[in-house]
């Protein structure tokens, strides 16, 4: 009888790491510290222990960083983060870090806001193809403002849901353009109204 593959064989994994927010030396007061600092502590830590971890590639040349994010978007990486070197970690906090994502333009049928206001915080939208409305990430102020007053008078068709939220539903015709994230997340950020 034949035995099988050891397990990392059978199921190879790899473990990327992006950054350290505690170590044995330097206690748990490591998210204030500047990101530069918490980097060369993450290679250090990493040094000796070899694939399959790692730690996740960084530069602090642009075109360098736009490159990566092209050319691993094939292998499903969805986007880059960039921070300023001097940024603490930000647990959850609104932050100077931003994702840019991979997305592509298209355009969605509004089909409602997830609740009568001043101005809608997100929308409901189909996009071709799709059966099922998705939510849009939080719309600008300005934007939501102009949808407010284009859908004011569109007759109400009750209560619809997407996969996450009720919204109310609305007779329109409507269309945004919208960029939808090719990411696992597949987020819809609408642009404007066509």
């Amino acid at each position: 009888m034949e035995c099988p593959a050891p397990w990392p064989a059978r199921h190879p994994a790899s473990y990327a790491a992006w950054d350290i927010l505690d170590h044995p030396e330097h206690g748990s007061t490591m998210a204030a510290r500047p990101y530069t600092a918490r980097r060369a502590l993450l290679a250090d830590a990493l040094q000796d222990v070899g694939p399959p971890a790692r730690a996740t590639p960084a530069t602090d040349h642009r075109a360098s960083a736009l490159e990566w994010c092209e050319a691993l978007r094939a292998q499903g990486v969805e986007g880059i983060v960039a921070k300023p070197g001097r940024s603490a970690y930000p647990f959850g906090r609104r932050t100077v870090w931003r994702k840019v994502r991979h997305a592509d333009t298209a355009d969605a049928r509004v089909s409602g806001p997830p609740a009568r206001a001043a101005a809608p915080r997100a929308l409901a939208l189909f996009l071709d193809g799709e059966s099922r409305p998705r939510l849009s990430d939080r719309l600008a102020p300005a934007l939501a403002t102009r949808i407010s007053a284009a859908l004011a008078d569109a007759p109400t068709t009750g209560e619809r849901r997407t996969d996450d939220e009720t919204y109310i539903g609305l007779d329109t015709g409507m269309v945004v353009e919208v960029l939808a994230g090719s990411c696992r997340h597949g987020t819809l950020t609408v642009v404007r109204i066509r």
